[in-house]
């Protein structure tokens, strides 16, 4: 049997002038849901060669992305839309991803699977489906057991109980065991008569024990009631004139003179379109209205924000406050862009396993990482091995953070740019996440290696000139370096790499078991001795004696 033959056969379709356009009787077979979830559909009519071989490879490559396909059937006046020779299907593709460019990635989607392939198929018309979700004018009527009577000999505690009951029903505190969502504003009378008759899901509804209600908001509207305008836009506006009418007050009292004026007009910008926004518009009202409600607003926000130096002492700088600005307006784009790109992606399907592997190697690599840039840092400006210093565990834990942060810092914005990417339908490869998982793993392991050996050379570089200058150099992460005076007990003294110089300071890191590591700054070299030896002193001047 041919492979072609596995798939799903495409039910045959008729002529457009024999059968007018209708289909054959047949129950059309539905294909599975994706294993990708999705949140956008479009449906394509794909023109492909009429013949067995060229639909069944068309239907098994649409069908195996989890795409609906079945058969177009041309309608009157259609027989010509497609060339001759050629068929349609209509295929529904699912995707996860913005609006925008939704349409243009569904049929790059279908042109990339002919051109891979070399299926004869080409889109004709491809649409977004959508649907008035958000406009919803039904009436939500929600269902809860009556209150019970608690007996004749108890009417003060059942007035009680019944006051508690009628204040849990009214702040929504009680259970709803049914909910009924109806067109327009429909009675409840009504619609308690058609549930007791047995409505809708059949269940049984007995008026005596339960009564319908409609929760405060819940109302619906009617056809000819225009849509409700969407929030946000009004909350934008108004968050924006906020922020805009504190700044302006903080720069009123920051500035000087004529200086001041230039926020005030800012402000008084605000004015009108904020008392818009604060009456009711289905209302007549003077224009003189709208200018004191705003000219309040505005000005309460103008005050406040005048207030701020006298309460904060620190007063930042013009460039503080632009990187302020600058973060703000960054949080929200790299924190919805690491949203777009880890939802529904390898990390989100394996976090479960994932993160907590990660832990217990951060634990061992970072450390050893930190002893790296100690062993950089040390041969860099000394050339003195990594045992010339001891360091704690948690020294070394401190020299990683740096490095590691940076890295870090790189991943989330290649994360951000990628998840944007992916949202804006920019990248639609299968296979994707393998390869950029494995990407990402270098770029994280190779970022941090260069940022820290980089910082480790620089540091270095900067100790090394300090110690030549006659200073002792800044601590690094747990190694402390000093210049001291160094004199040898007797004459005949062990010395690694010597002479030992006795009249000008040297400097150390430390004993070191039980040696002891030096570097001449004069002769720029490393050198060692025993412990006991030598006699170490403080360094008291410029030479010793």
């Amino acid at each position: 049997m041919s492979r072609l033959a596995v798939g799903r056969e495409v039910p045959a379709q008729r002529g457009g002038s024999d059968a007018g356009g209708q289909q054959d009787d047949v129950t059309p077979t539905l294909s599975p849901l994706p294993v990708e979830p999705f949140n956008r559909r479009i449906e394509v009519l794909v023109a492909v060669l009429d013949g067995p071989e060229e639909t069944g490879l068309a239907t098994q490559l649409l069908e195996g992305r989890g795409w609906s396909v079945r058969p177009w059937v041309p309608g009157e006046g259609e027989g010509d839309a497609l060339e001759s020779g050629r068929r349609g299907l209509l295929v529904e593709v699912r995707l996860h991803g913005a609006r925008f460019g939704a349409v243009q990635a569904a049929v790059s989607e279908i042109e990339g699977l002919a051109s891979r392939h070399q299926a004869g198929m080409w889109v004709v018309d491809a649409a977004l489906i959508e649907h008035e979700l958000s406009a919803d004018r039904r009436t939500v009527l929600h269902a809860y057991r009556r209150h019970p009577g608690t007996g004749s000999d108890s009417s003060e505690r059942s007035d009680l109980r019944g006051r508690i009951f009628a204040w849990r029903t009214l702040f929504g505190l009680v259970t709803s065991v049914r909910i009924v969502k109806q067109d327009g504003r429909p009675r409840v009378e009504a619609v308690a008569d058609r549930l007791a008759r047995g409505a809708l899901t059949r269940h049984p509804y007995d008026s005596e024990v339960l009564q319908l209600r409609i929760p405060a908001g819940m109302e619906g509207r009617s056809p000819e009631d225009p849509p409700a305008p969407s929030p946000w836009p009004a909350a934008l506006l108004i968050s924006t004139c906020i922020l805009s009418a504190v700044a302006c007050g903080y720069t009123v009292a920051l500035s000087e003179g004529l200086l001041a004026l230039v926020p005030i007009l800012v402000a008084c910008t605000l004015v009108w379109p904020v008392g818009l926004k604060l009456v009711p518009r289905h209302e007549s009202h003077p224009r003189s209205l709208p200018l004191a409600k705003g000219s309040l607003f505005v000005g309460a926000l103008v005050a406040i924000g005048m207030m701020v130096p006298s309460m904060v002492a620190w007063t930042p700088s013009g460039s503080t406050v632009v990187w302020a600005a600058v973060t703000v307006v960054l949080i929200p784009l790299v924190s919805y862009g690491l949203r777009y790109a880890l939802v529904h992606s390898w990390f989100s399907r394996n976090a479960n396993w994932a993160v907590p592997a990660l832990v217990p190697a951060l634990g061992l690599t970072l450390p050893w990482f930190g002893g790296l840039m100690h062993t950089v840092y040390l041969r860099r400006a000394f050339g003195l091995p990594s045992e010339a210093a001891s360091v704690s565990v948690y020294s070394s834990y401190a020299a990683s953070l740096l490095p590691v942060g940076f890295a870090a810092l790189g991943v989330v914005v290649v994360l951000t740019l990628a998840g944007w990417a992916r949202h804006l339908h920019f990248i639609r490869v299968r296979g994707m996440e393998r390869v950029g998982l494995a990407l990402m793993t270098i770029f994280i392991v190779g970022m941090t290696l260069l940022t820290g050996v980089a910082v480790a050379q620089i540091d270095a570089s900067k100790a090394r000139a300090t110690a030549l200058s006659g200073g002792n150099p800044a601590p690094y992460y747990g190694i402390q370096s000093s210049l001291v005076c160094v004199k040898p007990l007797n004459k005949d003294v062990a010395v690694f790499n010597g002479p030992l110089a006795s009249t000008r300071p040297l400097l150390t890191f430390g004993p070191s078991g039980d040696r002891l590591w030096l570097w001449d700054p004069q002769r720029g070299k490393p050198l060692s001795v025993r412990l006991e030896d030598v006699v170490v002193t403080e360094k008291a001047s410029r030479a010793c004696g």
